[in-house]
């Protein structure tokens, strides 16, 4: 699958997931605002808990919109085998144990996955700790990434 193609998938994956996040938060605002729905004692806090909820998903919203935006202005540079590792590369990386990873460097919309032809593949983006780690790397570099008190050693196998 080329590089295109799996940015499209990621552009879909989150438009499907904005679809289901505006839906449920168009019914959780109408739940929140509806008459029948009033509190008929003090301790019933249903609508104010509707309200919370229905605020929480319009930020979700918000965030997807932004992180569609993003993903479609995103460039998608055509690169060499010798090119850093920059906004809108595929990167697959080893780990010292032979674990395998693959990233798509995106200006935002971190932590959305697809699988692609048997391969799960992330969007990390550029001001993540991972994604600042990579930046810049080249195909056979290594480098050191920590999550939480852990060292990990990872090395830059492919760029596309």
């Amino acid at each position: 699958m080329t590089k295109h193609e799996i940015h499209q998938l990621l552009i879909a994956q989150v438009q499907h997931e904005l679809e289901s996040i505006t839906a449920a938060a168009k019914k959780s605002f109408a739940t929140a605002t509806s008459e029948e729905h009033r509190a008929e004692g003090k301790y019933d806090t249903f609508k104010l808990e509707s309200s919370f909820l229905s605020r929480g998903l319009a930020k979700r919203v918000e965030e997807l919109t932004r992180a569609l935006d993003s993903l479609q202005q995103d460039p998608l540079p055509a690169l060499k085998a010798t090119s850093a590792v920059q906004l809108g590369a595929l990167v697959r990386l080893k780990a010292k144990d032979g674990t395998t990873r693959t990233l798509f460097l995106g200006a935002d919309a971190g932590g959305e996955t697809i699988t692609a032809d048997g391969e799960e593949i992330t969007i990390v983006t550029a001001h993540s700790p991972l994604g600042k780690a990579v930046l810049g790397k080249h195909v056979q570099e290594s480098f050191d990434f920590k999550i939480g008190a852990a060292t990990h050693i990872l090395t830059v196998v492919s760029i596309e």
